[in-house]
């Protein structure tokens, strides 16, 4: 085998010791990837796009992926561990690109996507700078929060922050899954319109 090559002995051997809970081969199988992956997202990006988003945080993003579902990666040779952050990569430029759509549709005043609004909310601080500046964000989604119901308040913190399904929050809620899921839709369609609120007169006091 060329010396330049990879030896995929070696990835398949990090990815096992990984897998077992060795952090040095865990960081060392994703530094492995990082040039290659930050060069797929410089290109995958375009011009435009890069000045919304900073390579960088969208990788952090996908590393954080990668480790929430690592365990079931798939090895199937040299290459396989970066295409598939590549491929994770993919689907999170396709989710920025929708967002950024949807805000050029979003007529002045109109609710802003929860989902986008809370998942930035709970972004780390190294995660994806975007138009919505996260520290004005996060004020403002405390202060709406503050305004929401216990129930409707703790159903937002479970679904979006804690990542619970359906069921655990009609549990911890002590009631239905169905009236669990009417609680949520209610809590999404208040809290969008609140941030709006804030955000539009924290627009207009600057103006």
């Amino acid at each position: 085998m060329d010396s330049t090559e990879p030896d995929p002995s070696v990835t398949a051997g990090l990815i096992e010791r990984a897998r077992t809970g060795d952090q040095a081969a865990y960081d060392e199988l994703f530094s492995r990837v990082t040039d290659r992956t930050l060069l797929f997202i410089r290109m995958r990006l375009g011009s435009k796009l890069r000045s919304q988003v900073e390579p960088h945080d969208l990788l952090q993003e996908a590393y954080l992926q990668a480790h929430k579902h690592f365990q079931s990666f798939q090895y199937r040779g040299e290459g396989s561990f970066a295409s598939w952050i590549c491929q994770i990569i993919e689907n999170q430029i396709r989710g920025q690109v929708d967002y950024f759509r949807a805000l050029k549709r979003r007529p002045p005043g109109a609710p802003l996507p929860i989902s986008r609004v809370l998942y930035l909310a709970r972004a780390s601080a190294t995660g994806p700078a975007t138009a919505i500046d996260r520290q004005d964000l996060s004020d403002q989604l405390t202060e709406a929060l503050d305004l929401l119901p216990e129930n409707e308040r703790l159903s937002l913190l479970l679904r979006y922050f804690q990542d619970r399904t359906l069921d655990e929050i009609a549990e911890t809620l002590q009631t239905s899954p169905t009236t669990a899921r009417r609680i949520l839709g209610r809590a999404t369609r208040q809290i969008g319109s609140m941030i709006q609120v804030l955000r539009d007169q924290s627009h207009d006091s600057t103006a």
